[in-house]
């Protein structure tokens, strides 16, 4: 097994977090009254071009989920944390999400954009599409401030959000209890420090807090849009393969390699470095461009039929 770079994973980290320090703290002391409208117009422009990084932010939180991110337990968590509180959401409840993707991948509801029989076309394409244009990272950063209300709440909203009669969603609850045990705690932590350094932010930004805003609304398309392209139009069962998309050299480093996340759940502890030589050494080839795919999800959720 090849070790993850881990040195590498450092210097990226520490750049992703100077990013966000500039994003939340830097930029809005820059747009003062006396500072002139071309710095404020700058200052605008240099907001909303680092949310433009989110798909390398995102990659780096997928390393510290896989615990690849940096050596030791401690350390990975840490910067898993930080990453993921300076992005809004709380590390705990997506690792808890992203995991349990990997044991039930396209399981009952990780996979909106099928329309199964029985299933309401229209309100499938209104939920899909609100999910695709932002709604999940919306989703992301909801489920972060839930984890802040009494225990009994949580387990109300989880259980009216899994069918009863599907046998993955109820081993899916279960997972997600056993997981809020041991974690939830931790969760609530990470959630009053989202609330306290957005909150922080969204002051110092003061008439420009739409700046802010702004930025996590662009933020939040990249990753709602990136989310389950590797999934789109993938058969709707359980344990169904995830697409290998081609892209430049350049696009595949900028996001550690994602486009190859057909690999990646069938070796989840191969580090990002290591993707493209074992998708070499498989040899299955790409289903198609990845940018291609991104743009092909805009066609809408894929109808299946009870065969």
């Amino acid at each position: 097994m090849v070790s993850p770079p881990y040195r590498i994973n450092t210097l990226l980290t520490t750049a992703a977090l100077a990013i966000a320090a500039v994003q939340l703290v830097v930029v809005p002391l820059l747009l003062r009254p006396e500072s002139g409208v071309e710095a404020d117009l700058l200052a605008v422009l240099i907001a909303v071009l680092l949310s433009l990084t989110t798909p390398f932010v995102r990659a780096l939180l997928h390393e510290a989920i896989h615990s690849r991110l940096a050596a030791g337990r401690g350390w990975n968590t840490f910067f898993g944390r930080t990453l993921a509180i300076t992005s809004a959401i709380s590390f705990d409840a997506n690792r808890l999400g992203h995991m349990t993707h990997h044991r039930f991948p396209r399981h009952a509801l990780d996979r909106a954009d099928v329309i199964e029989p029985g299933m309401n076309a229209v309100t499938t394409r209104l939920k899909f599409y609100l999910g695709l244009t932002g709604g999940l990272y919306a989703r992301e950063i909801l489920v972060s401030m839930l984890m802040l209300a009494p225990r009994p709440v949580i387990n109300w909203v989880a259980s009216n959000l899994l069918p009863e009669d599907d046998a993955d969603a109820m081993v899916l609850h279960g997972a997600l209890r056993r997981g809020l045990d041991r974690r939830l705690s931790r969760i609530r932590v990470d959630a009053v420090f989202i609330v306290l350094i957005y909150g922080g932010s969204f002051y110092l930004y003061g008439a420009w807090w739409w700046v802010l805003a702004l930025s996590m609304a662009l933020s939040g398309l990249i990753v709602s849009v990136q989310d389950n392209v590797a999934h789109y139009d993938t058969p709707a069962f359980v344990g169904a393969p995830a697409h290998n998309m081609y892209t430049s050299r350049l696009v595949a480093w900028f996001m550690l390699n994602s486009n190859l996340h057909g690999v990646h759940h069938d070796h989840p502890d191969v580090p990002w470095n290591s993707l493209p030589n074992a998708f070499q050494r498989e040899g299955n080839g790409y289903s198609g461009g990845y940018f291609a795919q991104l743009a092909k999800q805009f066609t809408g959720p894929v109808t299946v039929s009870k065969d």
